[in-house]
C-alpha cells in the first residue's frame, strides 16, 4: 500500500512537472520608441473628399509628433512614407491617431492612399527644420 501512494505521487508529480514545461511562452512586447515617450506637438487632420484640413505642418527635429486623423467626408487614410507613418483607411465619423519622431530634416509628403485620391491632391507637406 506504503509503495503504490509513493507511486500514485510520482504519476501526478510527472504530470504536472510534465504540463508546467508545455505552457506557452508569452509573445515579446515590442515598445517602439514613440510609445515610451509624450508627444511634444499634436495636430488635428481632417480628411474630406480630395483635400486634408491642412496642407502643411511644421515641426522641428526631434519632436514627438502625434496627428489625430478623422474623416468627415469619404474613406481616407494618411501617410508619410519617409517616416514609416501609415493610418488604415477610416470612415467618416471615424478618429485614430499617428505617433512618430521627425528625426530628418526636410519637406515630407503626405498622401492619402485611398483609390486615385492622392493623384487627385489629397496630399499635404510636413516641413521638420533643425
Amino acid at each position: 500500500m506504503k509503495y503504490f501512494i509513493i507511486l500514485i505521487i510520482i504519476i501526478i508529480g510527472g504530470i504536472i512537472w510534465q504540463q508546467s514545461g508545455n505552457q506557452p511562452t508569452p509573445p515579446d512586447t515590442e515598445v517602439t520608441i514613440e510609445e515610451q515617450l509624450e508627444p511634444t506637438v499634436s495636430f488635428s487632420i481632417k480628411a474630406t473628399n480630395y483635400s486634408y484640413s491642412q496642407k502643411e505642418v511644421r515641426v522641428k527635429k526631434g519632436d514627438v509628433v502625434k496627428i489625430d486623423f478623422s474623416s468627415t467626408l469619404g474613406f481616407h487614410d494618411f501617410n508619410i512614407d519617409e517616416f514609416d507613418v501609415h493610418t488604415k483607411t477610416i470612415r467618416p465619423g471615424t478618429l485614430t491617431s499617428v505617433m512618430f519622431v521627425a528625426d530628418m530634416v526636410g519637406e515630407f509628403e503626405y498622401y492619402c492612399s485611398t483609390g486615385n485620391h492622392r493623384e487627385q491632391g489629397m496630399v499635404g507637406t510636413l516641413v521638420v527644420t533643425e
